[in-house]
């Protein structure tokens, strides 16, 4: 049993239906069932968002061919299986993205229900359904920007503006929900984001490169929406670290953190400033978003353990 450690679970009067439908043999499976479904829901926001297509229409074809996918072939994990992770009609490899995608996106919903509804159930507590459905959006919200920043250098304003209010908006309505208070979660976001800001002006001003893109601090407030000043002083710290520690072995290998060069997605962009050896790491420029997002996912999974090692790290550095 894993309880929300943010939430003290006190003895409260559910009603028994409820306790037995969210404690049922099934109700795990709809919970990863859930958030497979909504991971590949993030896949077609991955592809199509970047490109300035609907997400919502129409409906998923092949790349390859162009044929429309039919809905038997477009089954969470199944279909891919089946197709042995090919078109039905083409043949073309389908990336094994998808999957993992899927798969990640179930794998999160059913830790988050564990640790959110299951947990303070088994300990006599209330259900924190709401809290669970508003985590899962922001992992959700993660994943698509850790590939879009990895394939196009963009960091979507459609996923990280709503997901940012949303954040301020649930602090303001009840600070229980997601623990965070909604002074906090204010001052956190706009220190995110005044914080990459800063960075890229200093840069820009010294050395005239874009050291960072302002999509970085947008995903920064929206960290410190949801997870407040603990949350964002971790996912700065951890997503900086966790960013050469990864990023410097494969840039010694030769190969890029990002999927195509910055120039490749969007050209001779003048506002990007002009090529300097020591942008990025080694020379090479690296998408920030990608180890920002892993870190706040961390942060998200382990809220309890990472605010009493900050707490003990500030404490010891007192």
């Amino acid at each position: 049993m894993i309880a929300d450690p943010l939430l003290p679970v006190a003895p409260v009067a559910v009603d028994p239906v409820l306790v037995r439908v969210l404690m049922g043999p099934w109700a795990g499976a709809l919970a990863f069932l859930w958030g497979l479904l909504w991971g590949s829901f993030a896949n077609v926001v991955i592809w199509r968002l970047p490109r300035d297509q609907s997400v919502t229409r129409p409906r998923s074809r092949c790349g390859g061919c162009g044929k429309r996918i039919a809905w038997y072939d477009n089954i969470p994990i199944v279909s891919y299986l089946v197709l042995r992770g090919r078109c039905r009609a083409c043949g073309q490899k389908i990336s094994l993205r998808y999957l993992f995608v899927e798969v990640v996106g179930g794998i999160l919903s059913f830790t988050l229900y564990t640790q959110l509804v299951l947990g303070p159930l088994l300990a006599g507590g209330a259900p924190q359904l709401a809290a669970w459905l508003l985590w899962f959006a922001f992992a959700l919200a993660l994943i698509i920007i850790t590939y879009t920043d990895l394939d196009f250098w963009i960091i979507p304003n459609a996923v990280v503006l709503p997901l940012c209010a949303v954040g301020l908006g649930v602090a303001a309505f009840d600070p229980e929900i997601l623990g965070v208070a909604l002074v906090d979660a204010a001052v956190a976001a706009a220190v995110g984001y005044l914080v990459i800001a800063g960075i890229r002006w200093i840069y820009l001003k010294r050395r005239n490169i874009e050291a960072l893109g302002l999509g970085d601090g947008k995903l920064l407030a929206m960290v410190g929406a949801f997870c407040g000043s603990s949350g964002l002083l971790w996912t700065i710290t951890a997503g900086a670290i966790q960013g050469l520690v990864l990023s410097v072995p494969l840039l010694l290998l030769g190969r890029s953190v990002a999927n195509r060069s910055l120039e490749e997605v969007h050209g001779d962009d003048p506002e990007l400033g002009e090529e300097d050896p020591a942008a990025g790491v080694m020379g090479v420029r690296v998408p920030f978003g990608p180890f920002l997002a892993l870190a706040a996912l961390e942060f998200m999974l382990l809220r309890a353990p990472i605010r009493s090692l900050l707490a003990w790290m500030v404490g010891a550095g007192g």
